[in-house]
């Protein structure tokens, strides 16, 4: 492709705007997947603390809690790091765009091929995000048992 000419630009840059569209769509994802998973990490401490400042039974009843905590913070992790993996692979097919442009070299499938890992990336992100969603009901349902244990009356 002639990148001396401005048809040949155009076509190139065009051909670059949806993957960095999705790098920005997915940007926001990994905001959104941090400030959820700095939330998790600062719960668990809690719940740490508060079970080392309590009685082996207290330390007992949060246990549970706690394994869901860091089960969801290990999704979390793995969440980020699948959505960064979209975000380097869909980087790396507007460079291969660009060197295909430049160079003149046929990367076609080479580029069609990273596209397509970065959305398999994408999904996974996100699948791993709603299995941490239900983790975080499930969290919820835990920590009301244990206010219901804490206030039934003894018999």
């Amino acid at each position: 492709m002639d990148l001396r000419s401005l048809d040949g630009l155009t076509r190139v840059l065009q051909a670059s705007i949806s993957p960095v569209v999705l790098v920005s769509g997915v940007g926001l994802l990994v905001l959104s997947f941090s400030n959820r998973f700095a939330r998790v990490t600062d719960l668990l401490r809690g719940l740490l603390r508060e079970a080392a400042a309590g009685t082996p039974a207290l330390a007992a009843q949060v246990e549970n809690q706690v394994q869901i905590l860091l089960r969801r913070a290990h999704l979390l992790r793995l969440s980020i790091a699948c959505a960064m993996g979209c975000v380097l692979l869909v980087s790396l097919v507007v460079l291969g765009l660009f060197v295909e442009a430049v160079l003149d070299v046929p990367l076609h499938l080479f580029i069609l091929l990273l596209f397509a890992l970065s959305l398999v990336c994408l999904v996974a992100s996100v699948a791993l995000f709603l299995r941490d969603m239900q983790l975080s009901l499930r969290a919820l349902q835990e920590e009301v048992r244990r206010r219901e244990r804490r206030v039934a009356p003894s018999v």
